[in-house]
């Protein structure tokens, strides 16, 4: 008998413990949704714009990258128009490319701006800088290539995310009739 009475006082006592633990625990709930929201309230904006300059970036990215293609298809709808005889000059395609990509004016860092580099080649060779047409082998395809450099600036300053950004991209395309 008396080893029951010792359990049933042990539950007791273990039962007030757990509702004393409770009630303390109960008056402390509101200090972690304080704490909680002081914390989002200070992260969530940085955390935004830090997301908006990254993304930013990318956009800027995803666009030079379109603006190299589009003077590439340029070069070769030119050549094909051409009857396989011409190709635009370095200032036609310059000019498709900052055609297919007016936005980047307003992201470009001041005093440069979005450059373009045209190279022809053949497939397997190395690419010569200019417009001439070359001269491949039977078989061998010729290509024309356009690169386009920006330099980006964020829009909006923001600690950890670089002042610019220098953006490349090449498009190739074979010259194909």
């Amino acid at each position: 008998m008396r080893l029951c009475e010792l359990f049933l006082k042990l539950a007791q006592r273990s039962k007030s413990r757990l509702r004393r633990a409770f009630l303390v625990s109960r008056g402390d709930s509101g200090a972690s949704l304080v704490e909680v929201s002081l914390v989002i309230g200070i992260l969530a904006p940085a955390l935004l714009l830090g997301t908006a300059g990254a993304a930013g970036f990318v956009y800027a990215s995803i666009e030079v990258s379109n603006a190299a293609h589009a003077g590439a298809a340029y070069a070769a709808q030119y050549y094909i128009g051409s009857s396989d005889t011409a190709l635009p000059t370095s200032a036609q395609v310059t000019a498709a490319v900052k055609n297919d990509a007016p936005e980047l004016n307003a992201v470009l860092k001041s005093g440069t701006s979005l450059t373009v580099t045209m190279a022809t080649g053949c497939n397997g060779g190395a690419a010569n800088a200019g417009n001439t047409i070359p001269t491949c082998s039977a078989g061998v395809l010729p290509y024309v290539q356009v690169t386009a450099q920006a330099t980006i600036v964020p829009f909006t300053a923001y600690i950890g995310l670089p002042n610019s950004l220098a953006m490349t991209s090449q498009a190739t395309i074979n010259l194909v009739n």
